[in-house]
């Protein structure tokens, strides 16, 4: 039988006391970094609304035409981040001490938000499926995976899986 109070189990290190393990990270208040995406929301969502604006009328005036449901989601999107810019700014004025969020990793943020951009971009010009498997690879590196087989099987089974349902059960063919 065995008494002893010692633990076999290593106990968590500290990630601030790992020399090899740093992780930059920033503070920001949540409501100033709502009422920023909340600016940038509403520019998104007024040039979607411009661009629904642009989309032609049905033949039929009592129909529904292309335009309409794209400008009742461009509309329902402004009230809301509207309201949410609104509600934020109530906040800031209300609210002595803020809510702070860390944000870990922002340089392995923005990379990956330009990646997803890339794959918007590159999409037509390298075809679906190379553009997904490429950037879906580059996309997984830069938010911190580092195991080759998982590098190699994600992005192939999303390019086949792609593959196979537009391609094979759906009939649509990529240029």
């Amino acid at each position: 039988m065995n008494t002893s109070t010692a633990s076999t189990q290593g106990t968590p290190k500290d990630p601030a006391k790992c020399p090899h393990r740093q992780v930059h990270s920033i503070q920001v208040p949540l409501v100033w970094l709502e009422l920023v995406f909340g600016l940038v929301l509403l520019l998104v969502a007024g040039t979607y609304l411009y661009e629904a604006a642009k989309l032609p009328d049905p033949m039929n005036p009592k129909a529904v035409g292309a335009g309409d449901f794209p400008m009742i989601i461009a509309i329902g999107t402004l009230i809301a981040v509207f309201l949410m810019c609104c509600h934020g700014l109530v906040k800031i004025f209300r609210e002595k001490e803020h809510e702070r969020v860390e944000l870990s990793r922002p340089l392995s943020v923005i990379i990956a938000v330009l990646i997803l951009g890339g794959i918007g971009a590159f999409l037509d010009s390298l075809g679906a499926i190379i553009a997904t498997a490429g950037l879906s690879a580059l996309l997984m590196i830069a938010v911190g995976e580092r195991r080759p087989l998982h590098l190699i099987a994600v992005p192939m089974g999303l390019a086949l899986g792609l593959y196979a349902i537009f391609v094979l059960a759906l009939g649509v063919y990529f240029p």
